[in-house]
């Protein structure tokens, strides 16, 4: 039985992270966007102490700091500008710019980290199973496979290296040999357990009927409570985001940073929105302790 966050109804954990998505590219104030990639990454530490947040850190890092680095230099566009470089105007709105996208991407990549972590395959498929059945089914197929080949070619690797057939020692020719036999034992092996899949699949009646969900989740009032607020808090984080506040003017010139009272009480529901999953792992953690 799951707990905590990962508890909860599926469709509550989905609006959530479409939520959570919507927001770090509907703001642009780097305040906003700011809180909302600390808020993320404390629920990636809470979920698995980080451990699969940690793998992926290297890479958020570099795409972040390539970002804020290059984007002054591609785009001269500005009214501020820090220097010239090569005839070409460094300015203060394209660095801001690039800060401001930087911040969105890595906190996309973050979101998703977590999703993969909690909206396991089963929840993805009841969530799109009367929409999108087919189509949900073959996103979860393939969402598998990823890290099952990953780890089959690791076994592969294994068993050949004792063997003394791998691709990192030897001529070319011979690496290439050895790469080849290793691919072809992973899809001889892929294939064939598709195929056991399939049969088995056919047997149990797929797609003759109805289909039920392998794990009944059901809808309960602390689900539909949560559902209800989060939608509450959405909605009034859209609404004040299309009057402009949580918002930065960053072309032609760079307008004020400055918050003021409406967008601090936005800024207020919207760390309540995105700190969700922290405030239901604090409160199991509390009483779990209690």
């Amino acid at each position: 039985m799951e707990n905590g966050f990962s508890g909860y109804h599926p469709f509550v954990v989905f609006f959530y992270y479409v939520s959570v998505g919507v927001l770090a590219m509907f703001f642009n104030h780097p305040v906003f966007l700011g809180t909302i990639c600390l808020l993320v990454v404390m629920a990636n530490i809470a979920h698995d102490h980080g451990k699969t947040m940690k793998q992926w850190l290297p890479m958020l890092i570099g795409i972040s700091a390539l970002m804020i680095v290059l984007n002054p230099f591609l785009n001269s566009r500005g009214t501020h500008v820090f220097f010239y470089f090569r005839g070409k105007q460094v300015t203060l709105e394209a660095t801001v710019y690039g800060i401001v996208m930087a911040l969105s991407l890595v906190t996309i990549l973050l979101i998703f980290i977590s999703f993969n972590l909690i909206l396991n395959g089963n929840k993805f498929l009841f969530v799109f199973s009367k929409l999108l059945p087919k189509t949900a089914f073959l996103v979860m197929l393939a969402i598998r496979f990823v890290p099952l080949l990953k780890r089959r070619l690791g076994e592969i690797n294994d068993v050949q290296r004792i063997k003394g057939m791998t691709i990192a020692s030897g001529n070319i020719k011979e690496r290439a040999k050895n790469g080849m036999v290793i691919m072809q034992i992973l899809l001889t092996w892929s294939l064939e357990e598709a195929i056991e899949t399939a049969d088995s699949m056919k047997a149990r009646g797929y797609g003759l009927g109805k289909r039920s969900p392998y794990v009944p989740y059901k809808m309960t009032k602390r689900d539909k409570g949560w559902l209800m607020v989060l939608s509450i808090l959405m909605a009034f984080c859209m609404g004040g985001g299309a009057l402009g506040y949580g918002k930065i003017i960053i072309y032609p010139a760079l307008g004020t940073l400055h918050l003021y009272a409406l967008d601090w009480i936005l800024f207020a529901c919207m760390i309540v929105l995105v700190a969700f999953p922290l405030i239901v792992e604090g409160r199991e953690r509390l009483n779990w302790k209690s």
